[in-house]
């Protein structure tokens, strides 16, 4: 009998497809933090999960946390760049406010 391989790439994607809402919800907040908070808080996750001091099912949801936290923080920095480019290429005068990272998911 032949033992089944795990395959981490089926696996990643039906944790995507079951938790598709859950992400929503935790974007809808997460997405209420500063920058900042969001980098503080994936830093947190981290460490927490390379102490290996959490439940796998823990680290699971921490994981998930984790990468909806690095997708909003990379849509941020896609807007910061954009606006910096915008700003380099013509000189002209591009609004920006915090209220914009709202606007990202």
């Amino acid at each position: 009998m032949q033992e089944e391989q795990f395959d981490f790439d089926d696996w990643m994607k039906d944790m995507t497809e079951t938790s598709k809402s859950d992400d929503k919800d935790k974007a809808s907040v997460n997405d209420e933090k500063s920058y900042e908070e969001k980098v503080s808080r994936l830093e947190e996750i981290v460490s927490l999960l390379e102490r290996g001091e959490v439940s796998l099912e823990k680290s699971m949801e921490l994981f998930q946390e984790g990468v909806v936290l690095s997708n909003l923080c990379a849509k941020q920095l896609r807007l910061v760049e954009s606006t910096i480019e915008k700003l380099m290429e013509n000189g002209d005068h591009v609004e920006f406010s915090a209220a914009d990272d709202h606007q990202l998911s």
